[in-house]
């Protein structure tokens, strides 16, 4: 496991280690106020995802608002990123922690980890991971663009490096620093179109791949993108 994590994401580091890497900037360098910020997060629906960091556990906060929806696209959209910024105290400061994730069982098994209470090993992102599967000949069918909107949506965002995906010797892998990209751009496409709703306000950006691994294991945070602005 450790291994292919080393491999394909050489700096990955232990995610809670990451957070107080990242916290630490945030207080000392750039004078965050950890009582008076909002966190807000694009990653996955799956509840899995949050042990990767732990922000939360930093801040005067039970709960982060949710930007993202499957395989952690902004599905709030302009919406939901003027509502975070509505939502931030007076004064106050906000991060934005964004990303898709994938799964690596202790046995090295890509899209797969063991989850609490399960017998069997199941798939990590399975959003993704279904992607792929209708990319492939004679392999499931495109997701209904009414009834499974969120997937239908990610199929197309991937569909257009669609070859490049499918010759990776590990297409999940592929599928996911592709989505890495269309996650970022859209969440910088947001803020600025979101106009004067962040002015005043100090916003961080910590971007990267969240990396599960089975349940008694700690899961792993490749860091990409941490930005102040």
């Amino acid at each position: 496991m450790e291994h292919f994590i080393r491999k394909n994401f050489p700096d990955a580091e232990k995610g809670r280690a990451v957070t107080e890497t990242c916290i630490e900037k945030l207080v000392n360098r750039y004078g965050f106020n950890l009582g008076k910020t909002l966190l807000a997060t694009s990653v996955c629906s799956d509840e899995i995802v949050n042990t990767a960091t732990n922000f939360r556990s930093y801040l005067n906060r039970e709960s982060p608002f949710q930007l993202g929806g499957l395989a952690g696209y902004p599905f709030a959209g302009l919406t939901g990123f003027q509502a975070f910024a509505a939502h931030i105290p007076d004064n106050g400061f906000a991060i934005i922690q964004y990303g898709p994730h994938i799964g690596v069982s202790k046995n090295g098994e890509v899209g797969k980890m063991h989850r609490a209470g399960q017998k069997a090993d199941t798939s990590c992102c399975g959003a993704l991971q279904a992607s792929l599967k209708a990319f492939e000949k004679h392999q499931g069918t495109p997701a209904d663009s009414e009834l499974d909107y969120q997937l239908w949506k990610i199929e197309n965002s991937l569909s257009t490096r669609r070859e490049n995906i499918m010759a990776h010797d590990v297409p999940l892998v592929a599928a996911t620093e592709v989505m890495f990209g269309i996650i970022r751009d859209r969440v910088n496409r947001l803020t600025e179109a979101s106009g004067s709703a962040f002015e005043g306000i100090r916003v961080a950006f910590i971007g990267g791949v969240i990396i599960n691994t089975d349940y008694n294991l700690p899961d792993w945070f490749d860091l990409r993108h941490f930005e102040v602005i």
